[in-house]
């Protein structure tokens, strides 16, 4: 699809949005074919469809919503004329760990333009009813509604787009929805545009009509005289399928994996640019980078992996003393060479393995969890529609939580450890004492002249890749488009997977060239 953005200075006299030669394709369905179209600026349109043909693929195309992983083929073009674009979606897509009032702070921080003044954030809320002192999660459906337009009229879109606003209601409620929105867009001089199924609700504030004819695949205008015999032009979707063969199937397989795979590598290349903090909030930037900390590096990760390496410490020093072979003979002759091989295989190998498969999944599917619930909320998509791009803001304090996560808690790891092989030694070893402990557990590890333990940098190279491959996996799987709840659960699943192979992989790699 090209979307071609021209001079503001038209968009008193063009359209607010215009198609050209549009072809809709979800799947093998095509649900619109060369349609041309406009929707006048200032103005209530009403897009109306039945269920199913493709109103909400429609609200997406325009507000540039279309993601690669949608299955769903947009040629043609779509002109904003310069207008920004705001959504009010059907699940309203809030950021529920956020309050109200920061909700709509967070949008007015996007805006272009000079920033507005802080009271407007509460001016919008007041103006809507919408209560400033409610956790978001806890606002009822109408309120949750009323804060979503607060967010776009916030953002200060000249074009704010409506999905299905009135789903799910009852015919009182659906009627005050229609006065706030013509309200809304008389009181801000807005340009709305309003997918829906529900025109006996909404066509009482609507300036213009246009029908998603399903049988003629066609956008058309439906003049005011017409208005009235609107249910007679809705028309089910027909099943313009084309039968898939067999050979398609493996041309289209092979063609996925093709495209999964170059967007592999570019991802892979793109990487390091996301180490670049570029956002238009520099607050927000940090917000962010600051939540995903809490996730990746918070105190329960340090509790976690010290009970892990708790747990490694004893049952290294512990069980290589138990078992080993003719020990009232051995013992005397290797206890030194013995403490010194467990703290370098501790220091080396066990932790730093054990460490970052631990982070893989449990740190990896926390996140991917993070991402699964926004791409499922459609907050990922709300984010676009407010000039946030979510890689710079979401991605790039991922990639910084792993990277100082990592090294922190295989740090806490190896230190739990550490002090684990110290009071096991001490208490099977009462005539040796802590300060032997310590000077054969470290004599391998030992850099004259040097801070560092022998092999740091060794030991950093390894964790940081395992670091940055966690990061991009997790965001990857849990920002990829998600219709259910399950489609988060196999989004987590399918991180755990993938990044604790991945850690092993680099583990077993680096094992060829460290040692």
């Amino acid at each position: 699809m090209t979307s071609v953005q021209e001079p503001a200075a038209a968009s008193a006299i063009a359209p607010a949005i215009t198609f050209r030669q549009l072809t809709v394709v979800a799947g093998r369905q095509t649900l619109l074919q060369n349609v041309d179209a406009g929707f006048q600026a200032g103005k209530v349109t009403l897009i109306i469809g039945c269920s199913g043909v493709g109103k909400s693929v429609l609200l997406n195309a325009m507000a540039d919503l279309i993601r690669d992983d949608d299955d769903v083929t947009v040629t043609g073009e779509v002109t904003r004329n310069g207008a920004s674009v705001g959504v009010v979606f059907q699940s309203f897509a809030l950021f529920d760990e956020l309050t109200p009032r920061q909700n709509v702070a967070l949008a007015a921080a996007q805006r272009r333009g000079p920033p507005k003044d802080p009271s407007t954030t509460a001016e919008l809320l007041d103006e809507l009813q919408v209560p400033a002192d409610v956790p978001t999660a806890a606002l009822s459906g109408g309120q949750r509604q009323r804060l979503a337009i607060a967010r776009a009229l916030a953002f200060d879109a000249e074009v704010i787009l409506y999905d299905e606003p009135t789903s799910g209601l009852d015919a009182q409620t659906g009627s005050k929805v229609a006065e706030l929105i013509r309200r809304a867009h008389d009181e801000h001089h807005k340009t709305s545009i309003i997918v829906t199924h529900d025109f006996a609700t909404l066509t009482c504030i609507a300036d213009e009509v246009f029908l998603l004819d399903a049988a003629t695949r066609s956008l058309r205008r439906i003049p005011p005289e017409q208005w009235p015999e609107l249910h007679e032009l809705l028309v089910p979707p027909a099943q313009n399928e084309t039968p898939a063969r067999w050979s398609r199937g493996w041309l289209q397989a092979l063609g996925g994996l093709f495209e999964a795979t170059t967007r592999a590598c570019e991802r892979t290349v793109t990487l390091p640019l996301h180490l670049l903090p570029l956002w238009r909030s520099p607050a927000w930037g940090l917000r962010c980078l600051l939540h995903y900390l809490r996730i990746v590096a918070g105190p329960s990760a340090w509790l976690y992996l010290a009970i892990t390496g708790a747990i490694i410490g004893f049952v290294t020093t512990y069980f290589t003393f138990k078992y080993l072979p003719f020990a009232d003979y051995t013992e005397p002759l290797l206890l030194e060479e013995l403490l010194g091989s467990i703290g370098f295989a501790l220091y080396r190998i066990f932790v730093p393995v054990l460490a970052t498969i631990l982070i893989a999944a449990r740190c990896g599917g926390a996140v991917a969890s993070d991402i699964g619930g926004k791409s499922y909320g459609r907050q990922l998509d709300a984010m676009k529609t407010l000039g946030m791009n979510p890689p710079r803001y979401l991605k790039t304090g991922i990639l910084y939580s792993f990277l100082f996560g990592a090294p922190v808690l295989t740090l806490v790891a190896y230190g739990a450890a550490a002090m684990a092989s110290l009071v096991v030694f001490t208490a099977t070893h009462l005539d040796r004492g802590s300060l032997f402990w310590n000077h054969h557990f470290h004599a391998e590890l030992t850099n004259p002249g040097s801070f560092w333990f022998a092999g740091t940098g060794w030991l950093l190279a390894k964790l940081l890749i395992c670091a940055v491959g966690i990061a991009a996996i997790s965001y990857h799987r849990g920002a990829t488009r998600k219709y259910s709840t399950g489609d988060v659960s196999r989004g987590i699943t399918s991180t755990i997977l993938w990044s604790t192979l991945y850690v092993l992989v680099v583990h077993f790699a680096f094992a060829f060239f460290e040692f």
